[in-house]
C-alpha cells in the first residue's frame, strides 16, 4: 500500500461511488472516506504515520471492492 494508491482511493474510487444514485451506500461510503481522508492528510503534514491510515484504508477499500461488484452485477443481471 503505497501513499499514490491510497490517494487514488480517497480522491477517486471511493469518491466517484459515494456520487451514485443509492443515498444509504452514498453516504457510508462517504462518512468513511471523509474519516480517512482526515487521517490521509494529517499524515501528509507530519502530524500522524503512514501505518495510521492502515485500519481506516483496509475498510474503504473492502466497501469500494464490493459495491464495484454490486454494481457489475446489477449492470449484467437487472439490464432492462
Amino acid at each position: 500500500m503505497s501513499p499514490a494508491s491510497v490517494e487514488r482511493l480517497l480522491i477517486q474510487d471511493a469518491r466517484l461511488l459515494a456520487r451514485r444514485d443509492a443515498p444509504v451506500i452514498d453516504q457510508e461510503i462517504e462518512s468513511a472516506r471523509q474519516r480517512a481522508l482526515e487521517v490521509f492528510y494529517q499524515w501528509q503534514d507530519g502530524m500522524v504515520q503512514f501505518q495510521d491510515l492502515v485500519p481506516f484504508v483496509v475498510v474503504l477499500e473492502k466497501k469500494v471492492d464490493l459495491n464495484r461488484a454490486l454494481l457489475k452485477w446489477e449492470q449484467e443481471h437487472l439490464v432492462d
